[in-house]
């Protein structure tokens, strides 16, 4: 029994594999051509796909040789602006740039008139009327930020070694404009490069001095050593924290005093002519520090010429010169006691666009001979500044100036002047360190050769803002 039903599975099992074979076969055959269409469906899309991976792999190509094109052109992006090394400025290309500044907002209130954004003694001068007798017009009050000012400052290594670079600009304008009604406009003050010890450019002028204290008012003390101008200056290494500067600067913007016909706004200086620029002007300075001590002494030497018969309106020519020459001696002295004291002082002939007695005073007078003089002018600037706590500092300056009366000038010396002085007196609060706000009082007095005096005067309030 059990035989049996043995042989009775293998039938049942061949005939499952007879039937099976049979239905499986013809299902190969056709399948045969759909799997040949979904292998080629299949291949197309692998070209697809290999075309579009080379596409984008000639992509990332054009890519790559840009920014390797552009890594070595001194105008990419990685090269036009990167930080600096030293966390100081920022690189543009191999060139360092630092900017800084300040925003400076002033508040003026006039107690004669209105002055603009200064207060000089051509404001004293408009205090007093033909007949010289002090006349104060009505309260002003104004307000600017003209003094605003931008410093940018670059430096470059070469095989020569670094270049350095200056500009700053104020936004007084050109020409200089001093009112309170007048837009804001950028003015250069300064610009040159540096090249080693050599300077080349536009620059205080060797022959100032600045040793007196911070004012809020923008003109600062009478008897300032006050010019900037192209010039080619030399500094040297004299020892230890000293230094000599030699400079050749441009001789112009003198003038020539010549007879009554004189601008009355100006009080005796000439309008229109001046000294003829034949040779630069020569500085050499000493500069010297030692503790709590600095000293500085300058000279100078100017060459003045002019046509007499020009600037007196004669005809024909009738040319004269004359030698200027000045003295500066200037130094500060500052105290444990946060105490500092500052004096400036300078004499000389010749020299009358260098002192502000007004600032751009006359160089050279002509005589009843009809030769040309140089003017004699002189004085000084006294300063006492005083840190009263961390945040609060007072500066208390005087400045005096005075011009000679030429007993042999061509015309009346009524109207020229005599003598001038400033006084400032402010009171400094830095709460943080790059903000400051300060309130200062102004006066200047002014008189002239024939005994008419006058006096301006201001309260300023300022804010400062560094940067």
């Amino acid at each position: 029994m059990s035989t049996s039903t043995f042989k009775s599975d293998k039938v049942r099992a061949s005939v499952r594999g007879v039937i099976g074979t049979a239905v499986a076969v013809p299902l190969l055959f056709s399948a045969v051509p759909a799997m040949a269409q979904s292998q080629q469906e299949q291949m197309q899309q692998l070209r697809d796909q290999i075309q579009q991976m080379q596409q984008r792999f000639d992509e990332l190509q054009a890519q790559q040789d840009q920014l390797k094109q552009a890594q070595d052109s001194p105008r990419s992006d990685k090269q036009l602006v990167s930080k600096s090394e030293d966390g100081e400025g920022f690189m543009v290309g191999d060139t360092n740039v630092k900017i800084n500044g300040y925003l400076k907002f002033d508040a003026i209130y006039d107690f004669e008139d209105d002055h603009g954004t200064s207060l000089g003694p051509s404001d004293a001068i408009g205090t007093y009327n033909a007949k010289g007798t002090d006349h104060p017009g009505d309260a002003d009050l104004g307000a600017t930020v003209k003094q605003t000012r931008l410093k940018i400052a670059t430096t470059t290594p070469t095989d020569f070694g670094d270049v350095g670079g200056y500009i700053e600009m104020d936004f007084y304008g050109s020409p200089y404009d001093d009112s309170f009604d007048g837009g804001p406009s950028p003015r250069v003050r300064r610009a040159y490069l540096t090249l080693g010890n050599w300077l080349i450019g536009r620059d205080w002028s060797t022959f100032s001095d600045f040793n007196y204290g911070t004012t809020l008012n923008f003109y600062g003390p009478q008897a300032q050593l006050f010019e900037r101008q192209a010039q080619v200056r030399y500094t040297m290494d004299a020892g230890e924290n000293t230094s000599v500067d030699f400079s050749l600067e441009n001789p112009g913007g003198g003038t020539v005093l010549a007879g009554d016909d004189t601008d009355p706004d100006f009080r005796g200086l000439e309008d229109g002519t001046g000294t003829e620029n034949t040779l630069p002007d020569m500085v050499v300075r000493l500069q010297s520090s030692s503790g709590p001590f600095s000293v500085q002494a300058a000279a100078i030497g100017r060459y003045l010429k002019a046509d007499v018969n020009d600037v007196t309106g004669g005809d024909g020519s009738d040319e004269d010169s004359v030698v200027g020459y000045g003295l500066n001696l200037g130094g500060s002295l500052s105290l444990s006691s946060g105490t500092t004291f500052m004096l400036s002082s300078v004499y000389g002939k010749g020299i009358g666009k260098y002192v502000y007695a007004p600032a751009g005073g006359a160089d050279a007078y002509v005589t009843n001979d009809g030769d040309l003089e140089a003017l004699e002018r002189y004085g000084f600037i006294a300063t006492l500044s005083q840190e009263l706590t961390s945040t609060l500092t007072t500066n208390l300056i005087y400045g005096k100036a005075y011009s000679e009366n030429p007993d042999d000038f061509v015309g009346s010396t009524d109207d020229l002047h005599d003598s001038s002085s400033s006084a400032h007196v402010n009171l400094l609060y830095t709460p943080v360190d790059p903000l400051t706000f300060g309130i200062e009082y102004n006066r200047v007095d002014y008189e002239t050769q024939g005994g008419v005096d006058a006096d301006a005067q201001n309260v300023q309030f300022s804010t400062i803002y560094n940067f």
